[in-house]
């Protein structure tokens, strides 16, 4: 195998006006990566001692999420269309007429008090949901994910909605904290792309489902606690079954992103742009990603940008 001409383990980086990701090879800094995200909104990412973290301006975002070693975590441009996001409490948030929602319960995953629990107080369906709606940027059928942090309380399952004009179309999602399951379906004009949990430690997971809207120009987002596995609004067994929500997010893609407070309006994180000058004599880039999975580069740029994900390392030869 051939001796490495530039080498992009992520462990050292600059901020500030001229932020930087050091490559390891070439070690005179000739090799070092020039990075940009420029945006208003902070970017997010967790610490190595699980916490997430708020990341400002120009700053590159190595993450451990359930790793002992960082990824350089690259993103394009997404907006959280959910406003409070970390507020369920918030009247933007509807109520259905016997679930309790307190605000502030537990510590949440940046390791702050703000997690709310959202309680159910009768059997009845149609009773113990909140929801609200997001726009979309079109009225046009399009991907749209929803996530949430969610902690057990009382009570094995927790449901989640995404509908758009009721009668048209809608996606299901039940998750069962026993057995780590999410499970997804679609009726009508929606249709299931993808769905995830992930683990973020300390009891919390972070669910999200991708579902092929309706053509309505708005979307809802619907959450239940549940003893029995049904969805938002089905007849449930339990009057007191609760959880812990924080940081919802609605964004339009087929993937979930790392996670955009809002307050009182949406909010956008700009895309991570990280790039170098390619050496002289590269003729083959390999990219690891967090998974293990790779992209093998043989047509060299002039100009090499790292592609979008969990880049673990980088290889020039």
């Amino acid at each position: 195998m051939s001796n490495p001409i530039l080498a992009l383990i992520p462990s050292g980086y600059v901020g500030g006006s001229t932020p930087k990701v050091y490559s390891i090879l070439p070690s005179d800094g000739s090799g070092d990566f020039t990075y940009d995200r420029n945006t208003p909104t902070d970017g997010t990412r967790i610490r190595e001692d699980g916490i997430m973290e708020f990341i400002g301006n120009d700053v590159p975002r190595l993450d451990w999420l359930n790793s002992n070693c960082p990824s350089l975590l690259i993103e394009a441009t997404r907006t959280n269309r959910q406003i409070r996001s970390e507020e369920f409490s918030n009247a933007a948030w509807v109520k259905q007429a016997d679930i309790t929602v307190t605000a502030n319960q537990v510590t949440a995953p940046t390791g702050e008090m703000t997690a709310d629990k959202i309680q159910r107080g009768s059997t009845t369906n149609t009773n113990n949901y909140i929801s609200d709606f997001i726009t979309k940027s079109s009225g046009t059928a399009l991907d749209l994910t929803t996530s949430v942090f969610v902690k057990q309380g009382e009570g094995d399952f927790f449901a989640f909605r995404s509908q758009g004009i009721y009668a048209d179309g809608r996606g299901e999602a039940i998750y069962q904290f026993s057995t780590n399951t999410l499970t997804v379906s679609a009726s009508g004009q929606f249709s299931v792309v993808t769905s995830s949990v992930e683990n973020y430690g300390s009891g919390w997971y972070r669910l999200s489902a991708t579902f092929n809207t309706d053509a309505h120009t708005q979307a809802g987002t619907f959450f239940s606690p549940r003893a029995t596995s049904g969805q938002i609004d089905q007849t449930d067994t339990s009057t007191t079954a609760f959880v812990y929500l924080w940081g919802c997010q609605v964004e339009e893609g087929s993937s979930l992103s790392s996670y955009i407070k809002t307050t009182d309006g949406q909010a956008t994180r700009n895309a991570d742009v990280c790039s170098v000058t390619t050496p002289s004599g590269v003729v083959k880039i390999t990219e690891t990603f967090a998974d293990d999975t790779t992209n093998v580069i043989t047509s060299i740029p002039s100009t090499y940008t790292v592609s979008a994900g969990k880049i673990k390392k980088v290889i020039m030869i």
